[in-house]
């Protein structure tokens, strides 16, 4: 990487937003570009920062980030290392809002006080409704469709939300909705455990049709931190 061709990039902060994003945005183009090679490491993070022109905070925060996007592996006391392609999962499209185990932790503690709520609210009709949420996502399983697992998964999620009857948790969760769901979504790059998904949301569907607002509750905690650690991370 040239000192000056890496400082013209990124520059300061100004009118070009926060300096980590900057760094990452730099860092991430010469990566897919392929201007940084699979397995590369990259300089010291003195040396970077000082041919990047930011601080050292700056610079650890924007690797922490291009870590959680797989870009990059850190190896305590060898340095960072542009990881290769096939040890990379999805994108995380708000790295520089939040990290995916920022939305899962909030995920775990709203969902699953959402679903306790929901448990005594859900009759006949809301049971049906929840299977059948169930049912497609298993069809879509089977078929291999990704995207329609997606959505549903999505839809799902909503439902209980609505279910819940308190439109403060459903103001709350609005916000985050694009984040929660790509949070679903990015479980899903890891084919081999691609089964689970359908399986945990059956057992909270089964759990709010049984009006058991502790297991209901239990239910989604587990979907949750199973999802993450699909992901590779431990709540």
């Amino acid at each position: 990487m040239q000192k000056n061709e890496a400082a013209s990039t990124v520059g300061t902060a100004g009118d070009r937003g926060p300096v980590p994003r900057n760094v990452v945005e730099h860092l991430q183009g010469l990566i897919l570009q392929g201007s940084l090679k699979s397995g590369e490491r990259l300089p010291s993070q003195r040396d970077l920062a000082e041919q990047l022109g930011v601080s050292r905070p700056s610079l650890r925060e924007a690797l922490t980030i291009l870590e959680t996007k797989g870009l990059v592996t850190v190896r305590a006391g060898s340095g960072v290392f542009v990881s290769r392609p096939a040890e990379r999962g999805p994108l995380w499209r708000y790295a520089d809002r939040c990290t995916p185990r920022d939305v899962y932790e909030a995920r775990l503690g709203l969902e699953s006080y959402v679903a306790r709520l929901a448990a005594p609210r859900v009759g006949p009709a809301e049971a049906s409704r929840l299977m059948e949420f169930v049912e497609r996502m298993d069809d879509a399983y089977r078929r291999d469709d990704l995207a329609q697992m997606s959505l549903i998964d999505a839809g799902f999620h909503d439902c209980i939300f609505e279910l819940s009857g308190n439109p403060m948790l459903a103001a709350m969760y609005r916000p985050i909705r694009e984040m929660a769901e790509e949070s679903q979504r990015l479980p899903m790059a890891w084919r081999e455990r691609l089964g689970e998904t359908p399986r945990e949301h059956r057992v909270i569907a089964e759990q709010l049709i049984a009006r058991d607002a502790a297991g209901a509750e239990a239910a989604m905690q587990q979907h949750v931190r199973a999802a993450a650690a699909r992901y590779g991370i431990s709540l």
